[in-house]
């Protein structure tokens, strides 16, 4: 295989197979896209729709319009950004719920930073491909709330009520504990002022990029291991020994990308050898039989491949390959991209991918769709190759 046989497969698998099966979803009925399909495919038209979910979508057609330019993707995007701002905006409070029922009445008001990174990122992606003021307005005022109310001394708290009073930080733990700061929320906060940026070219915002990316230089980066740390406490200290290989690739390409808008020559250099080194380390440590474990927690390795993961990992190494010209990195990018088609591509349905498979490649009784099962990591991954080859 080459880059541009690489580049023909996976422009007919985003528009033969992703993009059909996401807009099959639209929920005329309802509002916004239907939410939940499970492993037997069978769509639940009244599951509970999420931020994350509603978010991912606005980006992910209004990213195939500025990609793509066919119209059609403007109407899947403006269904989706009606529902948001019907169901989920809190009009006397702001900012936007965590999850709404199949109807679009409020069940969880409560206000997660990373919801609202989504949501930043899904309204400037769609300001762009529509130019509509109100879109960029509510992407400025969330930018604002971001910046005034969720930012402290060292990084951002993340949960609070719908009035915005603090809380712990529930909905986003894992590995039972609690943790006040995590390393995935800043990465999406980072890549959402990183599209803010690019529809807006405010240079405050450029100001706040520097600063998420000191903070993954200074706090969030392990320079003896190369990993990045996953969970802090309030004052960015690292409180549990984990490793996520798929956040570790994913952020190197994404903190690449927002080292493109800033003007500090000096951390762009550092940054992106970091970067190259993070990439290194996770193909050294985690890349087997042609496609990436999922993490190391306390030692423990877990070698379930997870469709998000899979994602990243062929971006984040075709990154790296176009960064470095290192073949081990471009050989990484099409074996990953073979076992895709063959493991996780789940060829019973019009094309979505498995949620997880076990380490002998058997997929997982799992949903193919629900709050956090959406379009934006393979339909993005689809969207990287064809923009950078």
């Amino acid at each position: 295989m080459d880059l541009k046989v690489l580049k023909s497969e996976i422009f007919e698998h985003l528009n033969n197979k992703i993009i059909p099966f996401w807009e099959e979803l639209k929920d005329e009925n309802n509002g916004g896209y239907i939410s939940y399909v499970g492993f037997d495919l069978k769509p639940d038209p009244y599951a509970p729709k999420g931020l994350v979910l509603t978010s991912r979508i606005l980006w992910f057609f209004s990213s195939l319009y500025n990609q793509l330019r066919k119209e059609e993707f403007i109407n899947f995007a403006d269904h989706s950004y009606k529902f948001l701002i019907k169901s989920f905006l809190d009009k006397e409070n702001k900012g936007f719920y965590w999850m709404v029922d199949y109807k679009g009445e409020p069940i969880d008001k409560r206000k997660h930073l990373y919801g609202q990174a989504f949501v930043l990122y899904g309204l400037s992606e769609y300001y762009k491909a529509t130019q509509k003021k109100e879109s960029l307005d509510l992407a400025l005022e969330i930018y604002k709330i971001i910046e005034e109310v969720c930012k402290n001394d060292v990084g951002y708290k993340e949960e609070f009520d719908e009035k915005w009073n603090p809380k712990e930080n529930i909905i986003v733990s894992e590995y039972g504990i609690i943790y006040e700061k995590s390393m995935n929320t800043l990465l999406h906060i980072l890549e959402a002022y990183t599209n803010l940026f690019t529809a807006t070219y405010d240079q405050s915002i450029k100001k706040k990029i520097e600063d998420l990316i000191i903070l993954f230089k200074e706090k969030i980066y392990d320079s003896k291991t190369n990993h990045l740390y996953v969970f802090f406490d309030k004052k960015m200290n690292p409180i549990i020994d984990a490793i996520s290989y798929g956040h570790d690739i994913e952020a190197t390409w994404l903190i690449d990308e927002a080292l493109r808008y800033i003007d500090n020559n000096k951390l762009i250099k550092e940054m992106s050898e970091i970067n190259l080194k993070i990439a290194e380390k996770v193909l050294e440590e985690a890349f087997e039989s042609g496609s990436l474990l999922n993490e190391r927690v306390k030692g423990i390795v877990d070698k379930n491949r997870i469709w998000w993961v899979q994602a990243e990992a062929l971006v984040g190494f075709l990154n790296a390959y176009q960064k470095s010209k290192l073949d081990k990195f471009l050989k990484a990018v099409f074996e990953l991209w073979e076992f895709i088609k063959d493991f996780l591509v789940d060829k019973r349905a019009q094309g979505e991918w498995f949620w997880k498979l076990d380490e002998n490649y058997i997929p997982s009784p799992m949903p193919e769709v629900d709050l956090w099962k959406c379009p934006y990591h393979n339909g993005r991954m689809c969207l990287e190759v064809i923009k950078r080859i």
